[in-house]
């Protein structure tokens, strides 16, 4: 059996030496025994979902803008309605002013 500082310098000399196909088969079984000693790693996602922390309902305060305050701390999936309502008649009454707003949003 290997100790885990042997897996561990195995791993450095690949992750140092050349890349190929042959040493990333090498690293995945050297991380797959890794695994088996001491299990899987428990990953941090950061922002991903987890269905025990609800999601946030309300709007947070973003800014000093009128609009800004107006919204914050109402429910989002009654501004984002409100808003879709708003680009609706913003398509009907000027499409250039919703073009190149559209245009923005893809940019972020």
């Amino acid at each position: 059996m290997f100790t885990r500082a042997e897996l561990e310098d195995a791993v450095n000399q690949l992750m140092d030496g050349h890349h190929s196909i042959q040493n990333c088969e090498k690293l995945a079984a050297i991380y797959t025994v890794l695994d088996h000693i001491e299990g899987p790693k428990k990953l941090d996602y950061g922002y991903s979902y987890d269905n025990k922390v609800e999601a946030e309902t309300t709007i947070g305060n973003y800014g000093n803008s009128e609009f800004l305050k107006l919204v914050s701390g109402k429910p989002i999936k009654e501004v984002w309605h409100l808003l879709d309502e708003l680009v609706d008649a913003i398509s009907v009454l000027n499409p250039r002013l919703l073009n190149n707003f559209l245009d923005k949003l893809n940019m972020l």
